[in-house]
């Protein structure tokens, strides 16, 4: 720092006495010298990384929300959070990273979009991708066989963000799991009820539920000769097929 200001010291007494120079009329060529040595001692100095300019941003694909967002998302998360309430299930929660070595493996061809963390007192992190595999995680830990659970919380994911269709690399999951042994499509048929609850509560006017079976999903695979080691990475490309661009 005292190098420096004593550089800057110098750059200034330099720019004046060429300045003065110039008020005096001395000869170009004497104007010229010290202009170059003033050049030389502002190339010393450098740029003053404490005075760059820089631009105020959020992060690639992620945004602010303003009060009178944040009261819609309130009154949002106040229907959910009452219907889940209704059907009995109980909120948890989890931290926002976990183990990275609990996430990986667990997602396929879009494990590449983890958010990876520096190490930390020598555990490897990442952030969590969704809210799944850490319920996964915690009724392993806890040994828990039977629970209806609720977990409103965000994730990320390291995608390439098109927010104009509300693609982030930073949101919000809502998820309603029914873990445990139960009669055959009752989770299910309950499942659709809540998403339907929720949906009219909202007032967002028509909307479609499409329901599918991950054994329909296995046939198929079958049928084409889709190996077991392949299976995941299928599945990510058939999940992608919806955001693909349609031709005319």
């Amino acid at each position: 720092m005292a190098e420096r200001a004593a550089l800057e010291e110098l750059v200034k007494l330099q720019g004046e006495r060429v300045r003065g120079l110039k008020q005096q009329k001395a000869s170009a060529e004497l104007i010229e010298e010290e202009v170059a040595k003033l050049l030389k001692l502002k190339a010393q100095l450098g740029p003053d990384e404490s005075k760059q300019k820089f631009v105020l941003k959020t992060p690639k694909g992620t945004r602010d929300y303003s009060p009178r967002q944040m009261a819609v998302r309130e009154k949002v998360f106040d229907v959910i959070i009452r219907c889940f309430k209704r059907h009995g299930a109980e909120v948890i929660d989890t931290p926002v990273f976990e183990l990275k070595e609990t996430l990986m493996g667990k997602y396929g061809e879009d494990s590449k979009l983890i958010y990876d963390l520096k190490d930390q007192g020598g555990e490897l992190l990442s952030l969590r991708y969704d809210l799944t595999v850490p319920f996964a995680r915690y009724l392993a830990m806890n040994k828990l066989t039977n629970i209806k659970r609720y977990h409103i919380a965000k994730v990320y994911r390291r995608d390439n963000p098109a927010m104009t269709r509300g693609r982030y690399r930073e949101f919000y999951q809502c998820d309603f799991d029914i873990a445990g042994n139960f009669d055959p499509m009752i989770p299910d048929a309950e499942c659709l009820k809540i998403m339907c609850e929720i949906l009219s509560s909202l007032q967002i006017g028509d909307f479609l539920v499409k329901v599918n079976d991950r054994r329909i999903l296995d046939g198929m695979f079958a049928i084409c000769g889709v190996s077991d080691s392949k299976f995941r990475t299928i599945c990510s490309s058939v999940d992608k097929l919806d955001k693909l661009p349609r031709g005319p």
